[in-house]
This record gives structure tokens, C-alpha cells and sequence, in this order.
């Protein structure tokens, strides 16, 4: 099955993407560093299934079809918030790496309203660098 980790800056409602493509009520609260290991939960990807378009009956092997839509599931990993520095140990920095590289893609979410700061503490709508946290996480 596909791995794909969440990443960003903490803070930025990457644990609140989560819960809502998985289902599960992993912690969430608005001060950095809630989720201090990564939280592991299935998704299903949705798309067309060939049934409906080629007026066929199927039997898929790797997901599901319900009425004319394939499901497929991929498993979702909420990696723990990143800051600067991450790279050289500064918060759980460490641990996000080796988690990220077992995953097979990645999902960056950034929190485009700049109510974060350097350090993931909240802050001002306008005060964050929106553009900054995505290249410190690239």
C-alpha cells in the first residue's frame, strides 16, 4: 500500500488534515509540538471506477467499488511538526526525517493565512511568512 507523509511546520493543521481524510481523532491543539510521534491511519483515494464507463462488472483486487466509484486506500502518516533547523536535530527534527523517508510521497501543507511564526507559535494573521516556511521545509 502507498505510504504518504504530511509535512510542514508545526502548528500549520497538518494533524486536522489527518483526522479528516482518516476518520480518527488523533490530538489536536493550537500550541506547537502536539503530535510528538507520528500518527498512522488509511485513507481512500476516490476516482471513477471502469465499471461504470466501460458497463462492466468488476472484482478489484487493491480497493473497492461502490456504485460506480473505486476507492482506493493508501495509508496517511501525520509526521510531528518541523521548525527551522530541523535538519540539524532543532525540535523533533530527527525523528521526522527517518519517518519521511519511508514514506513514498509527501504532502506539504503550509499555512497560507502567515499565523505562524519562525518557531510554529501562533501568531497575527499577515505576521507568518507563508512563502519562507515552504522553502524551510523544501
Amino acid at each position: 500500500m502507498i505510504r504518504i507523509g504530511i509535512i510542514g511546520k508545526t502548528n500549520t493543521g497538518k494533524t486536522t488534515f489527518f483526522n479528516a481524510a482518516t476518520l480518527l481523532t488523533a490530538e489536536v491543539a493550537p500550541y506547537p509540538f502536539t503530535t510528538k510521534a507520528p500518527n498512522i491511519g488509511t485513507a481512500h483515494v476516490s476516482q471513477p471506477c471502469v465499471c461504470r464507463e466501460f458497463g462492466v462488472k468488476d472484482n478489484p483486487r487493491n480497493s473497492v467499488c461502490i456504485n460506480g466509484w473505486r476507492f482506493a486506500p493508501i495509508v496517511l502518516i501525520d509526521l510531528p511538526g518541523l521548525i527551522k533547523g530541523a535538519w540539524m536535530g532543532k525540535g523533533l527534527g530527527n525523528q521526522f526525517l527517518s519517518v519521511a523517508s519511508q514514506s513514498d510521497g509527501l504532502i506539504h501543507l503550509v499555512d497560507a493565512s502567515g499565523s505562524i511564526d519562525e518557531d510554529g507559535n501562533l501568531v497575527e494573521p499577515g505576521y507568518g511568512d507563508p512563502v519562507s516556511d515552504y522553502y524551510e521545509i523544501e
